[in-house]
């Protein structure tokens, strides 16, 4: 039964030759006498063995652990994998809440170039890090959502003055082309971020950096300038790169704002633009183009009310589900703002976008029906086996149709085959970096909840955006896919021609393998077994010039 479905037929592959069959064999006929006895309560662990794993704290940290490919890595292979995510979901007598939480983790993997690999993880040493390491508990920072036993009102008080300092979304690099300098950076949706060292994942300090602007009202009082981005992207032509920044007001009588950010190098931010709105959206990620910033404004917007007496930012944001959602679209060059609006959506995670024309943009999202899809990711639901299979876990691809000259936005939806209908529904996307901003044809995701009934059946799909049944599909029973990377293979001419690199947790063995895909086929090409668990990875990135 283990297979690599990734087109009509069924491909079999390395890693169902692997998996133990007595076993297999085992679970097979549990889950059959569970259906036939209808008791679901008591085997529903059948349906997702191992799978409780991703969210299980992992505290062992290692540094260059040799690494066994079942095969040679292709010889263009060099440089390294960076992944941040989760690692431990409690600290002395609290747990957290929500599993967006846990603190935070790195994981790499680094490719010399010699056919040899070499594995490190090891938590991101944050102050909240450390001083929750020394006070033997959760200390009390702003977090997402809360811990249990709760903050005392004190304790509130505390996390709202010190604010966010858990970075455990993604990673990324800034810059300077001039001084030759790059910066490597753990970030969160928030405008603080750490530095980390990606040789040997040690942590360089905090940064909240100072943006150049004569007239923004960055610093002034009654603004708390917190929520930003934890997906920075290249500015097209210039070794630049864009970011946001929300300025949520404090003061009844004054408008908050959002200022489109560009990143000029390590230590320099400048404003390129800054507009006043109502009420502050959240925004998790947003689209460039050659020329233009694309910003999906949900109305999803930060309560100063609760902030304040709850300390807890994710139940201070209020859904409105029938209001529209805002598009902001940006000029690079000039900072000229033009609002337009769309129906109703929770634009999570920006895919790609470029421009068809001087007043035509098209671009892609993994859209939400609400946001209630994060809201779920509590850690009572997600190691419910009953529970985290009953919310909505399906994204949907949506494209938009921008245009700047009639000041409309239309929608268009993607169908996926018969063999595999849910191949629209991916979230958590990467695409060939070559093309962003750029025309291109191919997404790469997951989709939790497959078969719409149980959340832990994760398929990795490769949706083709340009023609009809392009679509393939790589997925294995008791297998967790995270987010992929794309690595392009630097002599390749098409697209698609590269890998993917992503951590899979085999319920199974109860083990964590580095996959390498190829990204044409999405046949499994390659493995080699982790020395520990890696809990659930979020995002990563690889970066070529370090090996």
């Amino acid at each position: 039964m283990c297979f690599s479905q990734h087109s009509n037929n069924l491909c079999y592959t390395d890693t169902c030759v692997q998996q133990p069959p007595p076993a297999m064999l085992m679970y097979q006929i549990l889950s059959a006498f569970c259906s036939v006895m209808h008791v679901p309560i008591i085997c529903s662990g059948t349906d997702d063995l191992g799978f409780e794993l991703l969210f299980t704290s992992n505290l062992r940290e290692m540094h260059d652990v040799a690494l066994t490919f079942d095969h040679p890595a292709p010889p263009w292979l060099r440089g390294t994998l960076v992944r941040n995510g989760l690692g431990s979901f409690s600290n002395g007598p609290r747990n957290f809440s929500h599993s967006f939480d846990a603190f935070a983790k790195l994981a790499s993997w680094r490719f010399p170039g010699n056919n040899s690999v070499f594995f490190s993880t090891k938590f991101l040493r944050t102050h909240f890090y450390k001083d929750s390491m020394k006070e033997k508990t959760i200390a009390p920072y702003l977090l997402f959502q809360g811990v249990e036993p709760e903050f005392s009102q004190v304790e509130k008080f505390q996390a709202l003055v010190r604010g966010i300092d858990n970075m455990n979304v993604n990673i990324y690099a800034f810059t300077d082309n001039k001084r030759n300098l790059t910066e490597y950076v753990a970030l969160s949706d928030f405008w603080k971020y750490y530095v980390f060292y990606p040789r040997d994942l040690s942590t360089g300090g905090a940064v909240s950096a100072h943006v150049s602007t004569s007239s923004s009202g960055f610093g002034l009082l009654g603004f708390l300038n917190l929520l930003s981005s934890a997906h920075p992207l290249p500015e097209p032509g210039t070794g630049h790169h864009i970011t946001f920044l929300s300025s949520v007001s404090v003061l009844p009588w004054t408008s908050s704002a959002i200022s489109l950010i560009r990143i000029v190098s390590p230590t320099k931010r400048v404003t390129i633009s800054r507009w006043n709105v109502d009420r502050v959206p959240y925004m998790h990620s947003f689209s460039v183009t050659e020329n233009y910033a694309i910003l999906f404004a949900s109305p999803f917007y930060v309560n100063v009310k609760k902030m304040v007496l709850k300390a807890e930012p994710f139940d201070c944001l209020d859904w409105y589900p029938n209001r529209p959602t805002t598009v902001y679209v940006v000029e690079l060059k000039t900072g000229k703002v033009t609002s337009l609006t769309t129906g109703n959506v929770f634009a999570m995670h920006h895919i790609n976008a470029f421009e068809t024309s001087d007043t035509g943009i098209i671009l892609d999202v993994s859209a939400y029906t609400s946001p209630d899809f994060v809201k779920n990711l509590e850690m009572k639901v997600l190691t419910d086996p009953i529970k985290r299979n009953q919310f909505d876990a399906l994204a949907q691809i949506k494209r938009y149709h921008i245009s700047l000259a009639t000041k409309k936005v239309r929608v268009e939806t993607f169908k996926g085959p018969a063999y595999a209908p849910y191949t629209p529904n991916i979230d958590m996307p990467a695409i060939n970096e070559n093309y962003r901003a750029r025309p291109y044809c191919y997404a790469y995701g997951i989709v939790l909840k497959k078969d719409n009934v149980t959340l832990s059946k994760i398929a990795l799909v490769k949706k083709d955006l340009c023609k009809q049944n392009g679509d393939k599909v790589w997925y294995v029973p008791y297998h967790y896919p995270s987010e992929a990377w794309f690595v392009p293979n630097p002599r390749g001419k098409a697209e698609d021609d590269g890998v993917l690199m992503l951590p899979i947790l085999d319920g199974v063995r109860r083990t964590t393998y580095l996959a390498v895909l190829d990204a044409r086929t999405m046949e499994l090409t390659n493995r080699a077994d982790l020395p520990t668990v890696i809990p659930f990875s979020l995002h990563g990135r690889f970066f070529p010039e370090i090996y």
